[in-house]
């Protein structure tokens, strides 16, 4: 309307009629193809009928209209691509929200005595998957859970995430000590890094970047806290793993709970002996927090939202 109305105010023979280029132009990034291609049409019609209210149709009208229409049919096919990669950018989206449900799956807000809560965030904004799991499994032996923390970010650590996560749900109503579940998942890390699992077929599917290619052999591990609770929740065994001390908030104090550090999961073959796990009491209104590096190396609150949490 703009450009009409400045159009209607300029002597004939400067002709403002290419200015409604740009809005086509624009309006591939707001309307769908259809709407795109009304736009230049309506456009070429509004030039068409001011020139010719002007009695003013010459050859630079007529290039102005070609101009157009060459405009609004590529504008309309900048916009079906367009579209095409919102709808797989959301497919794409789609699926990874169903393979963080699959493997980071909500916890509950209570088993038996216990009341749990749980919050992640992947450090790669784009990404819903990072390198930090967590996961809760009742068992015969108590409630169990593990939070850890596998070597590497994003997209290249979901494969150590689903054998750590696959492999503590397995073993946690199995073996009646956390020493045992974490042997188990140290085989699982060792079958991972002496037999890494195979890239994607030549010709199905995209070629993996470097930051998604397979840990190197000997950086297969995860630091983690296996944890067992008793069915009374007035007791909690400690299996740590290498990974950051827990803390407790008791009477409104903070302070962190000891436990023997160990060599992280998938390192088992360097032991010497199997890890103990530590027994501490708790009482009723203790909070016990794991958490992952993502808090403890945020400089900021810039920094923090953009942890791994």
């Amino acid at each position: 309307m703009a450009t009409l109305v400045i159009d209607q105010l300029t002597p004939p023979r400067y002709p403002l009629g290419p200015m409604l280029s740009a809005s086509v132009v624009l309006s591939l990034f707001t309307y769908p193809p259809a709407g795109v291609l009304a736009t230049g049409a309506a456009g070429c019609l509004l030039l068409t009928l001011t020139q010719m209210g002007e009695d003013y149709v010459g050859p630079l009208t007529i290039i102005s209209l070609i101009v157009l229409a060459i405009l609004t049919l590529l504008s309309t096919w900048l916009c079906m691509v367009r579209q095409q990669t919102e709808n797989r950018f959301r497919r794409v989206q789609t699926v990874a929200e169903s393979v963080q449900l699959a493997l980071l799956r909500p916890l509950p807000e209570r088993i038996g005595p216990l009341r749990l809560a749980g919050f992640y965030r992947a450090a790669d904004e784009e990404a819903l998957i990072g390198g930090d799991l967590y996961s809760v499994r009742p068992t015969p032996f108590g409630l169990r859970a593990i939070v850890g923390d596998v070597k590497g970010k994003g997209i290249a650590a979901t494969q150590t995430v689903a054998s750590v996560i696959s492999t503590f749900q397995e073993a946690a109503p199995l073996h009646p000590s956390l020493s045992q579940v974490a042997e188990r998942i140290d085989a699982a890390l060792q079958l991972d890094r002496d037999y890494p699992p195979m890239g994607p077929l030549q010709g199905a599917g995209p070629a993996s970047s470097p930051a998604q290619a397979t840990a190197p052999a000997e950086e297969v591990f995860a630091t983690a806290v296996l944890l067992e609770f008793s069915d009374d929740a007035r007791a909690v065994r400690i299996l740590d793993r290498g990974h950051q001390p827990l803390i407790i908030v008791r009477d409104g104090d903070v302070s962190v709970v000891e436990s023997d550090h160990s060599l992280p999961l998938g390192m088992g073959d360097l032991l010497a002996g199997p890890p103990h796990a530590v027994t501490h009491p708790l009482r009723h209104g203790d909070i016990l927090i794991a958490y992952s590096d993502g808090i403890t190396e945020a400089r900021n609150a810039t920094a923090q939202e953009r942890s791994t949490r």
